[in-house]
């Protein structure tokens, strides 16, 4: 368990050489005088999930937001694959990192497919003509999520955790290195959390993904997640494994209640109650 630290960087599977993931520099965001993140150094690894945990407002989702370029740092730097953020065109970053914010966009009488289609936009373009390669991604990721069985369907007649299924399929469909997922879960019952949640750690293992997800729910964390960071007031007050953070004392200092932590039933990881 790591306290206030900075990390190293990390390689992507299949690439020639180490190549550099999102690495955060002393970056801290502010607005109108308000310090929403203080300083923060942090790294992302490939191949694994990331959680972001703590209270609301701690800091998660302006974190995320500065990962995926939604916001600029106004301290400190950020950089991907060795550049820094202000560097990468949009569309360039595009391909190699994809966003999904917490209030999804309008997705009004577009079909499933129309929509995991949209992902193709930074290789194509908006008006440009899908090739072979196009479709062959956009099929693969339906047959990812198992979402081509209701390809044809309107989105917003879906249910939740289909909704969810649909767009990250067109993330996939997007062929991004990293995946930044703004609370995916909020909204959806518990069943259908577990169900995203194993897709994205399917997804990750087999694709080599690296996952940044912002959760509220600690034991989804714990469960899912290969690395947890925790904030408190914009600040990261510790990061490390789920073993390593799952420990009553240190729950209590990220949430501000008292929590007890045991093994699961499965021995696989540990679970929090509340007292």
């Amino acid at each position: 368990m790591f306290f206030n630290s900075s990390y190293s960087i990390i390689s992507r599977a299949g690439d020639d050489a180490e190549t550099m993931m999102l690495d955060v520099h002393a970056a801290s965001f502010e607005i109108q005088g308000k310090r929403l993140l203080h300083p923060t150094t942090l790294s992302f690894k490939t191949g694994r999930i990331h959680g972001l945990i703590g209270h609301n407002g701690s800091g998660k989702s302006t974190l995320l937001k500065l990962l995926a370029q939604q916001q600029q740092a106004t301290r400190g730097a950020i950089h991907f694959a060795g550049r820094e953020l202000s560097t990468w065109g949009q569309r360039a970053f595009a391909r190699e990192v994809a966003y999904l914010p917490q209030h999804l966009p309008s997705a009004e009488s577009l079909t499933c497919r129309e929509l995991i289609a949209f992902g193709r936009y930074p290789w194509k373009g908006l008006l440009g003509r899908s090739r072979r390669d196009d479709i062959e991604r956009i099929n693969r990721a339906m047959a990812l999520t198992h979402t081509g069985s209701f390809a044809d369907r309107l989105v917003d007649t879906l249910s939740g955790g289909e909704r969810t299924r649909v767009w990250l399929a067109m993330l996939l469909a997007q062929g991004s290195r990293l995946l930044l997922l703004d609370e995916p879960l909020a909204a959806l019952d518990v069943a259908h959390q577990v169900e995203v949640m194993s897709l994205v750690q399917t997804l990750s293992r087999e694709l080599e993904l690296g996952v940044v997800i912002v959760l509220h729910d600690i034991n989804m964390a714990s469960r899912y997640c290969d690395h947890l960071v925790a904030l408190h007031t914009g600040r990261v007050i510790a990061e490390g494994s789920p073993a390593q953070l799952m420990h009553s004392d240190l729950l209590e200092k990220i949430y501000g209640i008292p929590m007890q932590v045991m093994p699961h039933p499965s021995g696989e990881h540990a679970v929090a109650l509340v007292h």
